[in-house]
């Protein structure tokens, strides 16, 4: 199907609908997630529609944006959220001990970690507008710093700001999502603001661990953030291709998988 047409029928759609989510225009057009999102990016810029996390809305008469809160994660359109929870339960229940001082960055997967932590005595760094607003009722247990630099629609701080912030602390546990993961490309975003910033955050940190649901696996999107080399601990779920994980595990990365 041609750009210009496929765009119309994202269009009838959203009309239709209200709200679309990525994975159902993918499934419906018969194209990938990437090809969706920048027809998205490009109706966007033409004020057709207006992005969200996952998806877009469409825009009401006089340009006037249905709401929605865009700036907080919204489950109900994330098709791979139950596995992010299983992903972060497990992770807070056998990687995060009494005592910890971690970076949670500000991604939906990484996030998840937080509403199943028990310990006590943690320190708490995030860029997560999200991530900050799900620890604030643990403060009497949970120590929890946050960077500035500028909010993005996405509720991460980014830029030379939230860089700067990272670079001063030492952790004991660096926690990060990727969009994808290849062997020959590593962890892949789709925006250039992240590569810095996901630098300042893992330099500092003992251990690197990567969060990554299964739909993850074997994508390739826009901008290495990561080399396989420096990640410690990879964890995923149990839809995870079995080929890539043994391939990941001979080059010494240690894998868990969640249960569901």
């Amino acid at each position: 199907m041609i750009r210009e047409k496929r765009q119309l029928r994202i269009m009838e759609l959203i009309n239709q609908e209200k709200l679309v989510t990525i994975q159902d225009l993918s499934n419906q057009l018969g194209v990938s997630y990437m090809t969706i999102s920048r027809d998205l990016d490009e109706l966007e810029a033409l004020g057709r529609l207006h992005r969200i996390r996952g998806g877009a809305v469409s825009v009401k008469e006089g340009n006037e944006l249905v709401p929605h809160p865009s700036l907080i994660y919204d489950p109900e359109i994330d098709p791979n959220y139950p596995k992010k929870l299983s992903i972060g339960k497990y992770t807070a229940a056998c990687l995060i001990e009494d005592g910890d001082t971690i970076t949670i960055e500000a991604g939906s997967t990484a996030t998840s970690v937080v509403s199943f932590l028990q310990q006590t005595n943690l320190t708490i760094l995030t860029n997560g507008l999200l991530a900050a607003m799900v620890v604030a009722p643990k403060v009497q247990t949970t120590s929890l710093i946050c960077s500035g630099g500028i909010l993005s629609q996405m509720g991460a701080f980014v830029g030379p700001q939230a860089e700067d912030f990272f670079s001063k602390f030492m952790v004991k546990k660096a926690f990060f999502g990727a969009r994808g993961l290849t062997i020959r490309d590593g962890f892949t975003d789709p925006t250039p603001l992240y590569t810095g910033l996901k630098n300042a955050m893992k330099q500092n940190a003992e251990k690197v661990i990567m969060l990554l649901d299964s739909s993850k696996f074997g994508v390739r999107s826009l901008v290495p953030v990561m080399s396989l080399e420096e990640v410690d601990t990879i964890v995923t779920d149990a839809g995870a291709p079995v080929e890539m994980v043994a391939a990941l595990q001979d080059m010494g990365i240690d894998i868990r998988v969640a249960p569901d």
